[in-house]
Protein backbone atom coordinates (compact mmCIF):
# COMPACT_ATOMS: atom_id res chain seq x y z
CA UNK A 1 0.00 0.00 0.00
CA UNK A 2 1.23 3.28 -1.19
CA UNK A 3 1.60 5.89 1.42
CA UNK A 4 0.25 9.57 0.67
CA UNK A 5 2.75 11.95 0.98
CA UNK A 6 1.76 15.75 0.42
CA UNK A 7 5.67 16.99 0.05
CA UNK A 8 5.97 14.74 -3.24
CA UNK A 9 6.50 16.28 -6.14
CA UNK A 10 3.67 16.55 -8.75
CA UNK A 11 5.48 16.81 -11.81
CA UNK A 12 6.45 13.26 -10.86
CA UNK A 13 2.67 11.92 -10.75
CA UNK A 14 2.37 11.66 -14.33
CA UNK A 15 5.42 9.41 -14.93
CA UNK A 16 3.46 6.53 -12.00
CA UNK A 17 2.65 3.55 -14.13
CA UNK A 18 -0.95 2.73 -13.91
CA UNK A 19 -1.00 0.27 -11.40
CA UNK A 20 0.69 2.71 -9.24
CA UNK A 21 -1.66 5.58 -9.97
CA UNK A 22 -4.86 3.68 -9.54
CA UNK A 23 -3.27 2.45 -5.51
CA UNK A 24 -1.99 6.13 -5.05
CA UNK A 25 -5.56 7.14 -6.02
CA UNK A 26 -7.36 4.36 -3.61
CA UNK A 27 -4.90 5.46 -0.85
CA UNK A 28 -5.57 9.14 -1.40
CA UNK A 29 -9.04 8.72 -1.53
CA UNK A 30 -10.03 5.83 0.23
CA UNK A 31 -12.46 4.53 -2.29
CA UNK A 32 -11.55 1.75 -5.01
CA UNK A 33 -12.14 2.85 -8.53
CA UNK A 34 -12.82 1.74 -12.14
CA UNK A 35 -11.75 4.44 -14.26
CA UNK A 36 -9.58 2.93 -16.73
CA UNK A 37 -7.70 5.94 -18.06
CA UNK A 38 -4.57 7.56 -16.50
CA UNK A 39 -5.17 10.79 -17.53
CA UNK A 40 -8.31 10.77 -15.19
CA UNK A 41 -6.07 9.86 -12.60
CA UNK A 42 -3.13 11.47 -12.73
CA UNK A 43 -5.55 14.80 -12.96
CA UNK A 44 -7.63 13.85 -9.69
CA UNK A 45 -4.41 12.98 -7.83
CA UNK A 46 -2.48 16.03 -8.42
CA UNK A 47 -6.08 18.14 -7.95
CA UNK A 48 -6.46 16.83 -4.46
CA UNK A 49 -2.77 16.79 -3.06
CA UNK A 50 -2.86 20.48 -4.03
CA UNK A 51 -5.95 21.10 -2.13
CA UNK A 52 -4.33 18.93 0.63
CA UNK A 53 -1.70 21.31 0.71
CA UNK A 54 -3.25 24.67 0.07
CA UNK A 55 -7.11 24.46 1.35
CA UNK A 56 -10.00 23.78 -0.42
CA UNK A 57 -12.38 26.63 -1.53
CA UNK A 58 -13.53 28.54 1.09
CA UNK A 59 -17.58 28.18 2.07
CA UNK A 60 -19.27 30.97 0.08
CA UNK A 61 -17.58 29.76 -2.82
CA UNK A 62 -18.46 25.99 -2.13
CA UNK A 63 -22.07 26.96 -1.84
CA UNK A 64 -22.10 29.24 -4.85
CA UNK A 65 -21.64 26.10 -6.60
CA UNK A 66 -23.26 23.25 -5.82
CA UNK A 67 -26.57 25.73 -5.89
CA UNK A 68 -25.78 26.81 -9.13
CA UNK A 69 -28.30 25.34 -11.87
CA UNK A 70 -26.88 22.92 -14.74
CA UNK A 71 -29.17 25.20 -17.14
CA UNK A 72 -26.96 27.91 -16.19
CA UNK A 73 -23.76 26.09 -16.73
CA UNK A 74 -24.88 25.40 -20.46
CA UNK A 75 -26.73 28.17 -21.60
CA UNK A 76 -25.55 30.01 -24.32
CA UNK A 77 -25.81 33.88 -24.54
CA UNK A 78 -26.35 34.77 -28.26
CA UNK A 79 -26.04 38.81 -28.88
CA UNK A 80 -28.63 39.91 -31.65
CA UNK A 81 -27.17 40.41 -35.09
CA UNK A 82 -24.88 37.36 -34.77
CA UNK A 83 -25.45 35.24 -38.16
CA UNK A 84 -25.40 31.28 -37.76
CA UNK A 85 -24.33 29.22 -41.27
CA UNK A 86 -25.60 26.10 -41.66
CA UNK A 87 -24.82 23.41 -44.54
CA UNK A 88 -27.59 20.32 -44.99
CA UNK A 89 -27.97 18.16 -47.69
CA UNK A 90 -26.22 20.19 -49.94
CA UNK A 91 -27.76 24.04 -49.02
CA UNK A 92 -26.90 26.33 -46.92
CA UNK A 93 -29.03 28.59 -44.31
CA UNK A 94 -28.18 31.33 -42.81
CA UNK A 95 -29.97 32.37 -39.68
CA UNK A 96 -29.54 35.63 -37.70
CA UNK A 97 -30.08 36.11 -33.99
CA UNK A 98 -32.32 38.86 -33.90
CA UNK A 99 -34.20 39.96 -30.66
CA UNK A 100 -36.76 37.57 -29.52
CA UNK A 101 -35.69 35.03 -31.74
CA UNK A 102 -34.19 33.72 -34.84
CA UNK A 103 -34.81 34.97 -38.49
CA UNK A 104 -34.40 33.03 -41.71
CA UNK A 105 -35.85 34.17 -44.78
CA UNK A 106 -37.92 37.03 -43.28
CA UNK A 107 -39.66 34.90 -41.03
CA UNK A 108 -38.80 35.09 -37.27
CA UNK A 109 -38.57 31.65 -35.05
CA UNK A 110 -38.77 32.06 -31.66
CA UNK A 111 -36.46 29.19 -30.90
CA UNK A 112 -33.16 27.42 -32.75
CA UNK A 113 -35.00 23.92 -32.13
CA UNK A 114 -37.99 25.91 -34.68
CA UNK A 115 -35.78 27.06 -37.04
CA UNK A 116 -33.53 23.35 -37.40
CA UNK A 117 -36.96 21.67 -36.84
CA UNK A 118 -38.36 23.11 -40.61
CA UNK A 119 -35.21 22.36 -41.93
CA UNK A 120 -34.48 19.19 -40.95
CA UNK A 121 -38.23 18.42 -40.67
CA UNK A 122 -37.91 16.63 -37.58
CA UNK A 123 -37.89 17.69 -34.15
CA UNK A 124 -34.27 18.69 -33.34
CA UNK A 125 -32.35 20.63 -30.64
CA UNK A 126 -31.77 23.61 -32.20
CA UNK A 127 -28.30 23.75 -30.54
CA UNK A 128 -26.83 20.66 -31.19
CA UNK A 129 -27.98 21.30 -35.44
CA UNK A 130 -26.00 24.24 -34.98
CA UNK A 131 -23.34 23.22 -32.98
CA UNK A 132 -23.84 26.36 -30.57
Amino acid sequence: MIKVDLNVDLRKIPSLTFPELKEYYEALFNIPTTSTRKEYYVWRITNKLQEMRFGGLDNKTRRMLENMEIKELSEHKMVAGIELVKKYKGATYKVRVVNGGFMMDGEVYKSLGAVARTITGRKISGQAFFGV
